[in-house]
């Protein structure tokens, strides 16, 4: 019995991903990402916005910046939560928090962003 075409192609993709060449370039690949220190920088990034309610914290900072008591209403959650949460996105760098009086305004990171953008 003749494979079929699409048979034929998938042949040929476990051929060429299971080849020497294949795997030493992708090894390779794989090694230069590894000692790349950007990684642990985009890591932070990435796992700061894996959290739901840091993601929908960032987006409405991206939109308007804000304080933690305010954030605290929206989401209907205590202060210390909020701080938890805007402590991480400060740390990853998606936000900064300026110091206004009493209160603290959080503001997203615009050159970050245009840089994950670009991914």
């Amino acid at each position: 019995m003749k494979k079929s075409c699409f048979l034929n192609y998938i042949d040929d993709i476990e051929k060429d991903t299971t080849s020497e060449r294949f795997l030493s370039k992708y090894k390779e690949i794989l090694a230069n990402l590894e000692n790349n220190p950007e990684i642990e920088k985009d890591l932070k990034i990435y796992i700061a916005l894996s959290n739901k309610i840091r993601f929908l914290i960032f987006k409405l900072i991206e939109i308007h910046p804000m304080c933690t008591c305010a954030l605290a209403k929206i989401f209907g959650k205590n202060d210390a939560t909020i701080t938890h949460h805007l402590k991480k996105l400060d740390n990853a760098g998606l936000i900064s928090g300026k110091k206004q009086g009493y209160y603290t305004i959080y503001y997203s990171n615009k050159a970050l962003i245009d840089q994950l953008a670009s991914y």
